[in-house]
């Protein structure tokens, strides 16, 4: 049952994930990315803050399974890992945003349900043969919804590709880190470190304009509040009763919310090959899902 519940919180983070991409979008039109990753992750760090001072219980609730300490300082040490991995993942993904449309940019962003079973391979993890057909049927439908046939690896592109890396690295850490730390403290951590070195590098890079803030508010709200604090957490808290190969496929259905959103805010048309795309992702989904008893 708590499995079950973790994978629909997952669900949940997905959908909040996928409509970012729109708020991404229309953010980075007048803001830098520093200034836009920096912004949320202190709106979401402040969020968590109010809700442990309100709702300590709900903070007990969350500490780590595994009580033994592995080295030392080990939940300022983690917390600052996720955190830096996270902080590069958003960087790159928020730069490449603002050259490439978000239906795109959600697809190349999943493309982490291939990296992160290779690289959980070489950390001894197994990959069962239904998580196979899903990957298979997921990549399959993933390249039907967003990839058009004049697809090309252009500037933006790459960069929504190289923190796809960055992300698939976090999930796993994320995956280590979750039964070690307490969520909630995990999730703050991440977000300090996220906004400290964010907003570093927009102060002296970017600079901020009162106006341009004021007028993408609603935007900065939504990517801080939704998609950095309440979002990243959900990740943590579920991640403590799923795998990371499961997690992976689940969270890939960010590509289709990102395409929903694109279609239903931004204006975007929807083709058949991306209807039929979608379909393909969602089974493949659910085949991954079949598991082995002892799994």
């Amino acid at each position: 049952m708590r499995k079950f519940i973790s994978e629909i919180l997952l669900v949940i983070t997905t959908l909040i994930w996928g409509l970012s991409f729109v708020w991404q979008n229309l953010a980075s039109k007048l803001l830098g990315s520093f200034s836009v990753v920096g912004f949320r992750a202190l709106i979401a760090s402040i969020l968590l803050l109010v809700i442990v001072k309100l709702f300590p219980t709900l903070y007990k609730s969350q500490e780590a399974k595994i009580k033994i300490q592995t080295f030392k300082n080990q939940n300022i040490v983690l917390s600052f890992v996720c955190g830096l991995t996270l902080f590069l993942g958003m960087y790159i993904q928020q730069a490449g945003v603002a050259y490439t449309s978000a239906s795109k940019a959600g697809f190349i962003s999943v493309m982490y349900i291939c990296i992160v079973p290779i690289i959980g391979l070489f950390l001894g993890h197994k990959i069962d043969r239904n998580f196979l057909w899903g990957l298979i049927l997921s990549i399959i439908g993933l390249y039907l919804l967003s990839i058009k046939e004049d697809f090309t690896l252009e500037y933006g592109d790459f960069l929504i590709l190289l923190s796809t890396f960055l992300f698939a690295a976090h999930i796993l850490i994320i995956g280590y880190s979750a039964t070690r730390v307490n969520s909630m403290y995990l999730s703050i951590g991440q977000l300090i470190t996220v906004a400290i070195f964010s907003l570093t590098f927009a102060f002296f890079t970017e600079g901020f304009v009162l106006s341009d803030i004021v007028s993408i508010l609603k935007e900065l709200l939504a990517l801080g509040l939704l998609s950095s604090g309440i979002a990243y957490t959900l990740q943590i808290i579920a991640q403590r009763n799923v795998p990371a190969n499961t997690a992976s496929l689940i969270l890939s259905l960010e590509a289709v919310f990102a395409t929903l959103g694109a279609i239903f805010i931004l204006g975007e048309s929807l083709s058949i090959r991306e209807i039929t795309g979608m379909l393909i992702l969602f089974i493949g989904i659910l085949v991954s899902q079949i598991k082995k008893r002892d799994n």
